[in-house]
């Protein structure tokens, strides 16, 4: 009896119409999970771009702050005051000066 069953089963299985309605079950299958990983996929990837995009957002506010910083140490004249207190840098009086043309 299990014999004549399998046969009838594998019969019934293989025919024209049952074969394409499991390969087409198999390719839907597929194909659903690779939308899934596509977009587990996409899900990853927005929230690694979102991580650098704070990054550079940091490090742009960061930048700037330095920028800030350089010119507040560079400003000409917190240079001439620092020159005068601690090195006791002066101007050339007028006439100690020369003209070189």
């Amino acid at each position: 009896m299990m014999p004549v069953l399998l046969k009838q089963l594998l019969v019934w299985i293989l025919t024209p119409k049952q074969l394409l309605a499991s390969v087409l079950s198999v390719l839907v299958v597929v194909s659903a999970l690779g939308v899934a990983y596509s977009a587990h996929m996409t899900r990853n990837m927005y929230r690694d771009l979102q991580h650098l995009e704070k990054d550079h957002d940091d490090l742009e506010h960061e930048y700037e702050k330095l920028l800030l910083e350089q010119s507040a140490w560079s400003d000409y004249t917190r240079l001439d005051q620092l020159a005068q207190d601690k090195l006791a840098m002066t101007a050339p009086a007028p006439e100690n000066t020369v003209v070189i043309q």
